[in-house]
């Protein structure tokens, strides 16, 4: 009996150990789990900003950004918070004063959330500071120079204007570097100071700039590109000659020039200040050669083709002659096209050339369908690294059926063409303008079944609004004067609206006088124009509203029919200017039918 209790006991007491065992270290590591700080919420500090906004909040969290230290391990050091509380105050007055606010009323208020913190930072702004009084003078021989006499009076600091301490950085910046630009080398500020009186709510600007002598190109020597080219030639890439006063954005123009031509990969401009005698800078021109012949193939949609494909090829140097031979074809759902350019340079300006070219094109829209056999000589001149002429002549054969009418035409087509354009920047311009002129015609005396001649003109024009904002506007214009019926005129002669660089909104050619039948058959005058904004988003981006308005018409026509559209697009900057995706719609009609365009360049 006793026996059986003591296997019984012995038996019982390791389970209740076991038992006791696992209780304890279940209680154990629950304990750990609730209590051990690395499964803890980390501990943080926040920063909140009240009564400003705008570039002056951006500007005042920045400057109050916690120093390093105050959270580690996910703790705070609390002795370390209350320091950085304590200099707030000062570091928020100093965040304003740029913008003209000094003596603010700034109340900081430190609240403690379980173990993390927030620091609230109240702001009342006194009254702005006040530009009281505004000197700026010129000295040395650049006083009379026009277009610093334009900064000078566009200074964005002025009497009565808040101050802001950046603009007034930006103004000088901007007045130094134009003096820069326009060849005043050593120009510098003997004087810029701003003198704040807090009491009196003013301040006074004074600023003397001392532009120094005008420096002027000196020699200019060339290394490299010699395999290929001799000295004259690649010397018509160069946009300045000896004793031009300097200028960096002609550097710029030349180096422009020497890419766009295809035959160099690497172009080095240095203007050799230290080196210069006198007055007189020489520059050094450092040229690596490209390849001689290109091929492109190219998948894409246009708005004015469709869905298309497109094949390039160039040499540019046949039989040892820096002559260019091109070949483009363009194969798209409304348009085909091939054609081949013969291109011999001229002595003198980059643009003096001889352009030989040969073609085929073929149209299929809504309004009309032609097919054209052409050839024309064209004799182009650099008036100045800004203006273009060229005098044409060009035959062609066309077949074209529009309306009920069809035509086959034979012209000799005899012109003149002209284009003008100035912009503060060659690839992405701000400000600036362009004009452009044609004028033509053909007579039957001359291997033409007609008689007539027309007029084409128009003009982009750029405007800065403030930083970030450009205001673009585009108008053009065309009349035709003829001898006999309008209907012997074809197609590619007669004018249209609709499509990119016309009213965006509409298809390509789509709008214009009608038959009687209601079939558009095109106008003998045209009129176009447009607004745009764009604004940029960063150095790369930009967004962009636009109205367009035109109309083809005849020109006996008392009341023509103008259609409008708008819209929104997307800009994106590249090296070779905007790429543009644009989605219009019609103004003033029923339908909502929304247009995809796409282009490229910066003239809308």
């Amino acid at each position: 009996m006793s026996l059986l209790q003591i296997n019984e006991t012995s038996t019982t007491f390791p389970l209740l150990l076991l038992r006791w065992g696992c209780l304890l270290s279940f209680l154990f590591i629950v304990t750990m789990f609730s209590s051990t700080p690395a499964f803890a919420a980390p501990a943080t500090v926040e920063i909140s900003v009240v009564g400003v906004k705008g570039a002056v909040k951006k500007n005042v969290v920045a400057a109050l950004v916690l120093p390093p230290g105050i959270v580690r391990e996910g703790k705070v050091d609390e002795r370390w918070l209350l320091r950085f509380v304590d200099q707030i105050p000062d570091l928020v007055e100093k965040a304003l004063q740029p913008f003209g606010y000094y003596r603010s009323d700034i109340k900081v208020e430190l609240k403690e959330q379980g173990k993390s913190y927030l620091v609230e930072v109240q702001i009342v702004t006194a009254a702005p500071i006040r530009v009281r009084y505004m000197d700026l003078w010129l000295v040395g021989s650049g006083v009379e120079e026009k277009k610093l006499l334009k900064e000078k009076r566009y200074f964005p600091q002025q009497e009565d204007d808040v101050l802001n301490h950046k603009t007034y950085e930006d103004g000088k910046k901007s007045l130094r570097q134009e003096a820069i630009n326009l060849g005043y080398l050593k120009a510098e500020f003997k004087k810029s100071q701003v003198t704040v009186h807090v009491e009196e709510g003013a301040a006074d600007i004074e600023i003397e700039l001392v532009t120094g002598p005008r420096y002027k190109f000196g020699p200019v020597t060339i290394e490299g590109g010699g395999d290929r080219f001799d000295d004259e030639f690649l010397r018509r890439f160069i946009s300045f000659k000896t004793g031009d006063f300097f200028s960096h954005k002609e550097l710029h123009r030349s180096r422009i020039n020497f890419y766009q031509s295809s035959r160099f990969k690497e172009v080095l401009m240095e203007p050799l200040i230290e080196e210069a005698e006198g007055l007189n800078v020489p520059v050094r021109v450092t040229l690596v050669t490209g390849k001689q012949q290109h091929f492109r193939v190219g998948v894409g949609y246009g708005t004015n083709t469709g869905a298309r494909v497109t094949l390039n090829y160039e040499n540019t140097q046949v039989s040892k002659h820096p002559h260019v031979f091109n070949f483009d074809a363009l194969v798209a759902e409304d348009t085909q096209l091939a054609e081949a350019r013969y291109t011999i340079p001229r002595p003198g300006h980059v643009e003096n050339k001889i352009i030989n070219r040969y073609g085929v094109l073929r149209e299929d829209l809504d309004a009309y369908d032609t097919k054209i056999l052409y050839t024309e000589l064209e004799s182009r001149h650099g008036l100045n690294n800004d203006t273009i002429g060229s005098v044409f002549v060009r035959y062609s054969l066309e077949d074209s059926d529009i309306g009920d009418d069809d035509n086959l035409s034979h012209l000799l087509t005899p012109g003149v063409r002209f284009s003008y354009r100035s912009y503060d920047d060659l690839i992405n311009p701000k400000s600036g303008y362009q004009l452009r002129m044609e004028v033509r015609g053909s007579f039957e005396e001359l291997i033409s079944d007609t008689t007539f001649s027309q007029v084409i003109a128009g003009g982009s024009f750029m405007w800065p609004l403030g930083k970030r904002f450009t205001l673009h506007s585009r108008v053009e214009g065309a009349t035709t004067f003829f001898k006999d019926e309008f209907s012997e005129i074809p197609a590619s002669m007669r004018f249209f609206v609709g499509g990119n660089n016309s009213v965006r909104g509409y298809d390509y050619k789509s709008r214009g006088p009608e038959d009687e039948n209601g079939d558009v058959i095109g106008g003998d005058s045209m009129l176009v124009g447009s607004l745009e904004c764009e604004y940029a988003l960063t150095d790369d981006w930009g967004l962009a509203i636009f109205y367009d308005v035109g109309s083809a018409f005849d020109i006996e026509d008392k009341d023509p029919d103008f259609i409008s559209g708008a819209g929104i697009g997307v800009r994106r900057y590249t090296l070779i200017g905007p790429i543009k995706i644009d989605l219009a719609t019609r103004v003033g009609e029923s339908s909502n039918k929304v247009t995809l365009h796409l282009s490229v360049g910066f003239d809308i």
